[in-house]
């Protein structure tokens, strides 16, 4: 803190105070400022040396403060004198006009006194975290507006009881009760008082995690309860009692006891569950399913004993609002029911995920209401399991609009989707090692189709082009795939990717085609670009060594070539002044940039990497409109960065540079001190707001004028400059947010 601020005795607003132990820096500060007003955070109180201190800040007579937190140095722990800051949290008392209170790290075995007393009506949220050697709680059910009550770390509490409750009608208010990480905490005693006087009447939602040792049940009572949270408690719920639930509508059990499922009654209202972790589950008990009549999302985790969900599916019956349904890492996971034969989903069932279940052989008969269905790392569904062939049925999956398949290597084929899938949208095939062939795939209402890393397939269908509604084909990381010719596009294709598939060597003709993206197709040559691909709008050509010309792609936004080593070109055709981003990256053949291309009055975003062959720009200048820029690797480069024109590009914000271009980056001093206050003006805009310079290999010390130039600044970065050893002697500018500095 500043030294003395209690001499500011008309301060009204001091968030925080961190105490110290020298004169000017104690809590006794506070003492001459009256005023404070709204939140005061406390912290270092461990440094509190005199309770006489504590007792000078006079927080009581400080009447405008309603949100306080006192926090002590958690590191200190057992460290603390238990009786010594007892007198310091009692002597920290608040005016009862407090409406939130934490206490952090509090090392005494007691909550202060004045904690108890009713006096305090405001409070509305009360925090206690990190107090590991309280033995009892307060009255804290007589605070009769408090809405928020969380309890964290007090790892000495055993027992929660009559205490706790107070006389009469506790916790009248209460909507949130939050337990968590109390480790000794054995037993919740329920609240013994009338049963006009029902404890929680309006509590809405209650959170119980890590809590061991806690047995025993809920308070019975929870009527109003919306949203229940029981995580890591494996001994909760180990009685024979029951916990009515009529409103709860969202229920989230994790590392639990399977049997606290049997406490649990009346969950008529329940719209969501979701279960991870749950021990010795098998599968789910009839009478516990009977109440779900609403459940709309049901989440199921790491339950390694789960086999199957129903004994059979007449318990799927009263699931009629179930939308989402989601099984995840449950290995022993075989089916949905445990008895044979055919079985249909529940009726309103839209989305279903079933992720990391190694076990599982085979899905249900009927899907017919499923309009989204994601398989990933079931090995042992295949081709006949997945969905059953039916030649007297039309509809097993006639709705499905989604379908992913990941990691299925015994899928082979998809005789399921052939005529079958009329309204499938989108499908994706991933990581699919014994899938061959996709000619199956024959689906006209297809929008996008995905294939990666399927490392045995070995053709496309050759219908491609009668999927009159594709717009996006990928196709990543099949080694096998083997293209002489590819087969005709639909003409309603506009997005087209293909990524490491070293065995592509040819690509077909799309007149509508608006983006291709070309990565890692060594064996694809280009000696002449398509000329179909005129609409294009989007091209990015990365690692293909064989492609030797571009097109004119005459409505280009954004242009990408990386790593094309055989791409070469002597005068680079005219640019559509539609495009917006271009980069080049490592293409030692193309030997010079597009000509006059200051008249791309589109482009905002320019990237030059690893560009040999350039030693000056083209003759106009830079594009005007340029926002974002970044040069490197242009070792051949001898233009002097004060003649490429950067002061003109006054819409530029973000500039990455490397100085060792030129001469600039070689000297002692950058800028030139020869040029004055005016140094930074003559090679840069003061429009950025993010820099980067790289390389100034012998650059020493920077030039005065920087403060006041990049007035606007707010990312600064070095890299790779390293002698630099002073940065302006007018310092930086204001608006600097961060200062990188990298060597490599």
């Amino acid at each position: 803190m500043p030294m003395g601020i209690g001499n500011l005795k008309n301060l009204t607003i001091l968030s925080k105070f961190v105490v110290g132990p020298k004169k000017g820096l104690q809590l006794k500060e506070l003492k001459s400022l009256p005023h404070l007003q709204g939140e005061l955070f406390i912290s270092e109180l461990q440094k509190v040396e005199k309770v006489r201190d504590a007792i000078d800040a006079n927080l009581l007579r400080k009447q405008g403060l309603t949100k306080l937190s006192l926090h002590w140095d958690g590191h200190f722990g057992n460290l603390q004198n238990h009786e010594h800051v007892a007198q310091v949290v009692n002597s920290v008392q608040p005016h009862t006009n407090l409406e939130n209170l934490t206490i952090l790290n509090y090392g005494g075995a007691i909550f202060p006194s004045w904690l108890d007393s009713p006096s305090y009506s405001k409070i509305v949220s009360l925090c206690l975290w990190g107090c590991p050697n309280v033995i009892s709680l307060p009255q804290l059910g007589q605070l009769p507006s408090l809405r928020e009550l969380s309890l964290e770390g007090l790892h000495a509490i055993s027992m929660i009881g009559p205490e706790f409750y107070g006389s009469k009608r506790p916790f009248a208010s209460l909507t949130t009760l939050e337990f968590e990480e109390m480790l000794a905490w054995k037993d919740w005693s329920h609240y013994a008082g009338g049963q006009e006087e029902v404890p929680f009447f309006c509590l809405q939602h209650l959170v119980v995690q890590r809590c061991p040792s806690l047995a025993g049940t809920l308070p019975c009572q929870l009527d109003r309860l919306i949203k229940l949270e029981i995580y890591s408690c494996p001994h909760l719920n180990n009685s024979t009692s029951v916990v009515c639930l009529p409103s709860l509508r969202e229920l989230y059990l994790e590392d639990c006891n399977k049997e606290i499922l049997k406490s649990l009654v009346s969950l008529t209202s329940l719209t969501i569950l979701k279960i991870e972790n749950l021990a010795k589950l098998v599968c789910f008990d009839d009478g516990f399913m009977s109440y779900l009549v609403k459940l709309k999302e049901l989440h199921i985790a790491r339950c390694s004993k789960l086999s199957y969900l129903w004994q059979d599916g007449n318990e799927m019956m009263n699931l009629t609002c179930l939308y989402e349904l989601v099984i995840k890492s449950c290995p022993q996971f075989t089916s949905f029911v445990a008895v044979e034969g055919e079985m249909e989903l529940p009726c309103n069932l839209e989305r279903m995920e079933l992720r990391d279940c190694t076990s599982l052989e085979k899905l249900p008969s009927k899907m017919h209401t499923l309009k989204h269905l994601d398989i990933h790392e079931c090995p042992k569904l295949t081709r006949e399991t997945i969905c059953p062939y039916d030649p007297n049925s039309n509809d097993l999956m006639s709705q499905l609009e989604y379908l992913q398949i990941v990691g299925c290597d015994a899928l082979t084929s998809f005789p399921f989707a052939k005529g079958r899938l009329v309204a499938l949208k989108k499908l994706t095939i991933w990581e699919c090692k014994g899938v061959k062939s996709l000619e199956e795939i024959t689906i006209k209402s297809l929008e996008e189709v995905t294939i990666g890393n399927c490392k045995n397939l070995g053709c496309l269908p050759k219908c491609l082009h009668t999927l009159s509604y594709l717009t996006h084909l990928q196709i990543s990381y099949c080694p096998a795939l083997e293209i002489e010719d590819f087969p005709p596009l639909p003409v309603s294709l506009s997005n087209l990717i293909l990524s490491n598939c070293p065995k592509i060597k040819s690509i077909g003709n799309c007149k509508n085609l608006t983006k291709l993206e070309i990565n890692g197709c060594p064996a694809l040559e280009i000696e002449d670009f398509p000329p179909l691909f005129t609409n294009l709008s989007s091209l990015r050509l990365s690692n293909c060594p064989k492609i030797k010309s571009i097109g004119n792609c005459n409505n280009l936004t954004k242009l990408e070539i990386n790593d094309c080593p055989a791409l070469e070109i002597e005068d680079f055709p005219p640019r559509p002044i539609t495009l917006s981003y271009f980069c080049l990256k490592n293409c030692p053949k193309i030997k010079s940039l597009p000509n006059q291309w200051h008249h791309l009055t589109s482009l905002q975003g320019l990237e030059i990497n690893k560009f040999q062959n350039i030693k000056c720009f083209p003759k106009g200048g830079l594009p005007h409109n340029l926002q974002g820029l970044l040069i490197k690797g242009c070792e051949n480069m001898k233009q002097l960065v004060r003649e490429w024109g950067l002061p003109m590009l006054t819409s530029l914000k973000v500039l990455s540079i490397d100085l060792s271009m030129g001469e600039e980056g070689e000297k002692v001093c950058f800028p030139s001190e020869e040029d004055g206050e005016d140094a930074w003006s003559l090679l840069f805009p003061s429009s950025l707001i993010a820099l980067q310079m790289k390389r100034m290999m012998n650059v020493e010390r920077l030039s005065s004028g920087f403060r006041n130039h990049f007035s606007s600044l707010q990312h600064l970065g070095f890299v790779d400059c390293p002698k630099l050893r002073k940065l302006p002697e007018d310092g930086l500018p204001p608006s600097l947010q961060s200062l990188d500095i990298w060597l490599f």
